[in-house]
């Protein structure tokens, strides 16, 4: 009896093992835009984990601190060297990569971020590499659609487009021409493919628990200081009060999610993809790693490619890391993704916590 429960064992093993192969391997890398000791650490690490022929790189914006692609010829060069930090590891494999654009990359959000992301775009361009793209186009909302496979959509839109201050105001007739028609292919992508999964991705998260949720702790409150450094626990219990109030009136910008900007931009593009059974979103912006889920929603956050900030804590939020790090997604061949979160620990890189998803909802 037991040897034959072994014989099956030994013929259904390899079936399990076949279904559970890899298929396709997204790395996805947030606001990786300036050279520090991890962020040099995170990037050829992470290059280390690519499979030849199954691998993609995304970039999802802030991919130059502090203020984008310098304009003239010196902050220009400083500008390259940043951007090659973060794709040559992955091109010197073969391996795609794609940028997207963050506020950051449109000057902060200021006046010349139009120009600033088209030279991004007009630099990365002029490497006349196949291998690495700029999606979707500068200063067009997009979406950018791709299909992954024949049971996968990724559909890249620049958020920033949406919540940038500094449109031609002659133009604004055009522009809400361009968001209706964007919201109007978004609505028709989700009706087109409501049997296949929607990798949704942007620089700005749908939803999230960092700091551009203006989500503040009774610990954020009591010790301010810690946001100039960790370690500075000292009590200033009055003092620590005044920022998370001014950040919410004074200082208030669109690139937090309680603005009407930000609700609005949430609202439309959740609304466009209605009911579709079988949409994750990707994004950045905040500086940590988040997986955020309840039984609708699923959103991954991978925005600590060299920043870090505090995520609080929620009852959606299954994982949450605060340091710099780096996500991957491996879509298996059994129809499975799986999600897996690589954190900078002291001199390593390790991975910290891995889920399990089926139609982007978890299964354990």
């Amino acid at each position: 009896m037991i040897a034959r429960l072994l014989l099956i064992w030994l013929w259904i093993y390899p079936v399990l093992l076949h279904g559970q192969e890899i298929g396709d391997r997204l790395i996805l890398i947030g606001d990786a835009g300036e050279i520090n000791t991890k962020q040099e650490m995170l990037i050829p690490a992470a290059a280390e984990l690519v499979l030849p022929d199954k691998t993609k790189v995304y970039f999802l914006g802030d991919n130059i601190y502090p203020t984008g692609m310098g304009l003239d010829d010196s902050s220009r060069l400083q500008s390259a060297d940043i951007l090659r930090s973060q794709f040559e590891p992955f091109r010197q494999r073969g391996v795609p990569v794609y940028f997207m654009a963050g506020n950051h990359d449109w000057d902060k959000s200021g006046p010349d971020g139009l120009a600033k992301i088209k030279a991004q775009e007009a630099f990365i361009h002029g490497l006349a590499d196949s291998g690495l793209r700029f999606v979707p186009s500068a200063g067009k909302l997009g979406p950018f659609v791709e299909m992954l496979t024949d049971s996968i959509v990724i559909v890249i839109y620049d958020s920033e487009f949406w919540l940038f201050p500094h449109h031609d105001t002659a133009q604004s007739a055009d522009l809400l021409q361009q968001k209706n028609e964007f919201l109007a292919k978004l609505t028709s992508l989700a009706e087109e493919h409501s049997e296949k999964q929607l990798l949704v991705m942007s620089h700005h998260p749908m939803r999230s628990y960092g700091e551009h949720s203006l989500k503040f702790s009774v610990t954020d409150h009591l010790f301010p200081l810690r946001k100039v450094w960790r370690g500075l626990y000292i009590p200033l219990p009055v003092v620590g009060s005044i920022y998370p109030l001014l950040r919410s009136t004074v200082f208030r910008t669109a690139e937090d999610l309680k603005h009407p900007r930000y609700r609005e931009l949430i609202e439309s593009v959740t609304n466009a993809f209605g009911s579709h059974p079988s949409v994750i979103y990707v994004a950045g912006h905040d500086h940590g790693l988040q997986l955020i889920q309840d039984d609708t929603f699923t959103q991954v956050v991978s925005g600590s490619g060299a920043k870090t900030s505090n995520i609080r804590t929620a009852s959606d939020l299954r994982y949450r890391f605060g340091q710099q790090g780096f996500t991957v997604m491996d879509f298996l061949t059994n129809g499975e993704t799986k999600v897996s979160f690589y954190i900078v620990d002291k001199d390593l890189i390790r991975k910290d916590f891995e889920a399990s998803l089926v139609d982007g909802k978890a299964v354990h």
